[in-house]
């Protein structure tokens, strides 16, 4: 029997030196270089007959090993079938890991082959490790990454990959869906009891199977020898022994998923993606209390807080002292100061097209080189606010690009944007400074994603990031219609909102001239003549363009005229146009178009057919649609006005924003017609 000390040594063994017995015993859905005929003869994919390529299997399993520390070892293996020169792109491969500080994920064991059928030969040709190569693409994550050789169409090419890991706070995700159909999709994880994982998943597409099964770990525990202490000590004898500790296996499949493709008013195709996603909760070791490994945001505030590149940089405001002062002198009001200072840092600073939430470095560097970050810039703006005495923080989100950000546990890596926050008497206002035509208050549409997290000491939490306003537009017109069907007039076109910080860049980035050019295109058969812009650079004002508009008609009067009201303004093409769909229809901004138009009728000819009124409700006041006529003398007025009140729609009201278009577009598709008396 063994010593007291000795038994200690093994518990503590159990804790440290645990070598796992590695018991894969999962069967995979294809061997790796045992090809079907069926996979290398087939030309298209009779599930979805357009595809370019199909991923035939895709296995991935995860699973716990100890090496002087607990690793998670993840290993791949994918087939895919290219079926068009389309589908080429499914053979460049990227194959992402960690890396912070000196420690990094290691990716090893890569191995790929590309199968053609040349007559009656199967030809391979294999992925040379000189193929592969390292890429950084954020500040902490890194990819493998290469191109299968020699692919053709009807190509089967395949590859696996193992990847070792010690960050074990994230089990490696898993998605299901991709840009191509997946035949078939499974994922298995083991998990030894001392680990427990939040899993979360995500998607629309059910699971084919979805099981766990209970099982042992065999673990062989090593002592070395010791002496023990005191007169009477002497040497126990090192040894090893098996210990069996239980486990739990988790399998998901998914067969015959579709291709994920892109669709209208959607974040990232990544927010609709079927997949899951592990997190650390707890770690208990045998002997020992739970851990709760979880982070907190009191944690991860303060930790930001005192960052060298984010928080540090806020308490650095000397070398911009002078310009604040400025500002406050001049302006006695809160907000006046806020947009005096928003401003000063849109002009100063251009911003580079990098989104992060660390500056690259010191803000002073950027201040003085005029160009950063959108870090640099909105971290510096929210220094300045706070040397001016108001109430300012940083805002962490993450772009719609980027994705949604879950708001249980604090991940870092789900942000990748930072704004300014200000509270002025109980009201808050996200400033972003990145874009020069961007209005105090008003965030650009890529940050319009859910919520922001406000990093602030005293007042730490979830913070809407909703449109200041919306996309609004307003035509106004009169105009004379003449015997022979030409018409003349004058035309007044209003933005506010997004709606005119779009204009704006156009205006700015194409010409005044230009975007005249172009405005003609935009209202098909009519002439436009002598546009006047005004407001373009007064970003609190409505911006507007004046203009005349003609269409020729014919060369005599006629004796019925046919005249689309809408001229060229209404709504030709209903976005929506699936049958069904399992998105959210996110158009970020709500939209405001109202359209009026007076048509002064020629003499001798009266209105014989107009479109009816008609008002046209979307459920829960979540829009409106309103067409009216109106004559009075010889003077019919036609208004048109849509209401899209809400900036995001679930997919159980899709069917009604459908049809909602479906009608609007039929109604913008009917005419005037006007016959001589």
């Amino acid at each position: 029997m063994k010593s007291q000390t000795s038994t200690l040594f093994v518990a503590l063994a159990m804790l440290f030196c645990v070598g796992f017995t590695q018991v894969l015993g999962q069967s995979q859905p294809a061997k790796f270089g045992k090809l079907d005929d069926a996979e290398l003869h087939m030309r298209t994919y009779d599930k979805d007959t357009s595809a370019a390529a199909v991923v035939l299997s895709d296995y991935g399993f995860s699973y716990f090993t100890y090496n002087k520390g607990f690793k998670v070892i993840f290993e791949r293996h994918t087939r895919i079938k290219v079926l068009k020169k389309s589908g080429y792109d499914a053979a460049n491969v990227s194959v992402p890991y960690y890396q912070r500080n000196s420690n990094k994920e290691n990716v090893y064991n890569i191995k790929g082959y590309t199968y053609n059928q040349e007559g009656d030969k199967v030809t391979k040709d294999k992925l040379e490790s000189k193929a592969v190569f390292d890429e950084q693409t954020s500040e902490n994550w890194f990819a493998k990454k290469f191109a299968m050789p020699n692919v053709k169409e009807g190509s089967v090419i395949e590859y696996s990959y193992t990847i070792s890991s010690d960050f074990l706070y994230n089990l490696r995700e898993w998605e299901f869906q991709s840009t191509i159909p997946v035949a078939y999709s499974e994922y298995n994880v083991r998990i030894p009891e001392y680990f427990y994982y939040k899993q979360e998943q995500q998607g629309y597409l059910r699971f084919d199977v979805s099981t766990v099964e209970r099982g042992r770990d065999r673990f062989t525990v090593t002592w070395s020898s010791e002496i023990t202490p005191g007169m009477g000590g002497g040497r126990t004898s090192g040894g090893s022994s098996q210990v069996e500790a239980n486990n739990e296996t988790f399998r998901w499949v998914i067969k015959d998923a579709p291709a994920l493709r892109p669709e209208r008013y959607i974040t990232t195709l990544n927010d609709y993606k079927s997949r899951i996603d592990f997190e650390l909760q707890t770690v208990k070791y045998p002997g020992k209390l739970p851990e709760v490994m979880t982070g907190n945001w009191n944690q991860v505030t303060s930790d930001l807080l005192n960052a060298e590149r984010f928080g540090s940089q806020l308490n650095r405001k000397g070398f911009f002292k002078a310009e604040v002062a400025a500002i406050t002198a001049q302006h006695s009001k809160p907000e006046q100061q806020m947009a005096a200072i928003h401003s000063l840092v849109k002009s100063t600073v251009k911003w580079n097209g990098k989104n992060s939430y660390y500056t690259t470095g010191p803000i002073r560097k950027a201040f003085e080189s005029r160009t950063g970050s959108a870090a640099d810039i909105n971290l510096m703006l929210t220094a300045m606010l706070q040397d001016a005495g108001l109430d300012a923080a940083p805002v962490l989100l993450s772009t719609r690009e980027h994705g949604r950000v879950p708001q249980g546990s604090p991940m870092l890596s789900k942000f990748n944007y930072v704004v300014a926050h200000v509270n002025l008497e109980g009201k808050d206002y996200l400033l972003d400074a990145t874009d020069p035509l961007l209005p105090a208050g008003m965030l650009p549409v890529r940050c319009l994603n859910g919520q922001g997290r406000l990093i602030k000491k005293e007042d730490q939490r979830w913070v809407a990031l909703t449109p200041a306003g919306n996309n609004t537009k307003f035509f106004n017109g009169d105009l004379t219609v003449n015997p022979n069907g030409g018409m003349t007039g004058k035309v007044t076109e209003s933005s506010a909102g997004y709606n005119a910080l779009s204009l704006r860049k156009s205006i700015l980035d194409e010409g005044e001239e230009k975007y005249a050019e172009k405005l003609s295109k935009e209202v098909g058969n009519y002439k436009v003549e002598k546009p006047v812009f005004s407001n373009v650079l007064e970003l609190g004002k409505v911006l507007n363009i004046d203009y005349r508009l003609s269409a020729s008609g014919n060369g005599q009067p006629v004796d019925v005229i046919y005249l689309n009201p809408m001229l060229g303004q209404g709504e030709t093409d209903n976005p929506f146009k699936l049958e069904d769909r399992v998105y959210p229809v996110d158009l970020a901004v709500p939209i405001d178009y109202t359209y009026i138009c007076r048509f002064n009728l020629p003499a001798g000819y009266d209105l014989d057919e107009a479109p009816k009124s008609t008002v046209i409700t979307l459920p829960e006041d979540g829009g409106k649609f309103m067409y009216m006529i109106q004559r009075e003398g010889n003077m019919v007025q036609v208004m048109s006005k849509i209401n899209i009140l809400k900036p995001v729609y679930y997919a159980p009201e899709y069917p009604y924003l459908k049809e909602f278009y479906a009608q609007i577009v039929a109604k913008h598709a009917e005419q005037l017609v006007l016959k001589r008396k």
